[in-house]
């Protein structure tokens, strides 16, 4: 009988019926987004800008910002679905990086 036990045991594991914490850590909600409002304006509006010109998209919303001493950056959402791009930029408004943070693969 303890035979036939630890072969369903082992069967739960081989299977992913059984999993420790090291095997599978626990899925947590999404992070709320940062509105680090130190950011300045003449950065979001760079910013702004540079993401419209890149995706030829006026549609544009300011998603999450992050300041930091050296570039700051800022995650707009374009068009309405909100596709996500992200800006390096200098606090002084100098535009370093546009990136679009979608899966360009699954399109």
């Amino acid at each position: 009988m303890k035979r036939y036990g630890f072969l369903v045991v082992a069967a739960m594991a081989v299977s992913g019926g059984c999993t420790t914490d090291s095997q599978s850590p626990q899925r947590t909600a999404a992070a709320p987004a940062i509105m680090d409002d130190s950011v300045p304006q003449v950065a979001r509006d760079a910013c702004l800008r540079e993401v419209g010109r890149t995706t030829n998209n006026p549609d544009l919303t300011i998603l999450e910002m992050l300041y930091s001493e050296a570039n700051s950056q800022v995650k707009i959402g374009v068009g309405p679905n909100r596709a996500p791009w992200q800006c390096t930029v200098s606090n002084r408004g100098e535009v370093a990086n546009v990136t679009s943070l979608t899966d360009e693969g699954a399109l």
